[in-house]
């Protein structure tokens, strides 16, 4: 059942409260704008692991579930 930390929230006033990203759906273009913006200049780095060949599909997605790549996990159709 896990623990139950809601007596300790009572008792310690403590605020708690969950965060859904689509009650913030208005400012997303401004994110996107910011996100751009920082990939451009560098300031946000993207990082990728392309596998070659869809023969390599099974490999690449074992790799994905057994922490084999770094950031995205691509896999890029060659001779289809």
């Amino acid at each position: 059942m896990g623990p139950r930390i809601q007596p300790y929230l009572l008792a310690r006033s403590i605020l708690m409260q969950g965060f859904i990203v689509g009650n913030y759906s208005s400012q997303f273009a401004e994110g996107r704008e910011a996100l751009t913006k920082w990939l451009m200049e560098e300031k946000l780095i993207s990082s990728e692991t392309i596998v070659e060949g869809f023969a390599q599909l099974p490999k690449a997605l074992i790799g994905l579930f057994s922490g084999k790549n770094t950031g995205k996990m691509i896999v890029k159709a060659t001779g289809i």
